[in-house]
């Protein structure tokens, strides 16, 4: 895994110097937008797998019915 680091932005400002936009080169700008589609994609899988611990726990105190292998490859 690559370690992160700063990009060189340049700061549009206004008048009293205030920034309001920020410009990346467009290498920084994919890296960025490759980092953030693999953090979004990591949080998922991460929703997933609670989702899937909880229906475990669902499942091992009886309030919710286990599908057998059988059943869930008949839903495919």
């Amino acid at each position: 895994m690559a370690t992160a680091t700063i990009p060189q932005v340049n700061y549009v400002t206004d008048n009293s110097g205030k920034p309001l936009f920020v410009q990346l080169s467009i290498q920084d700008w994919t890296s960025f937008i490759e980092e953030y589609q693999r953090l979004v994609t990591l949080l998922q899988f991460k929703s997933q797998l609670k989702n899937a611990f909880r229906e475990i726990r669902q499942i091992q105190k009886g309030e919710k019915s286990a599908t057998t292998l059988s059943e869930f490859l008949h839903e495919l």
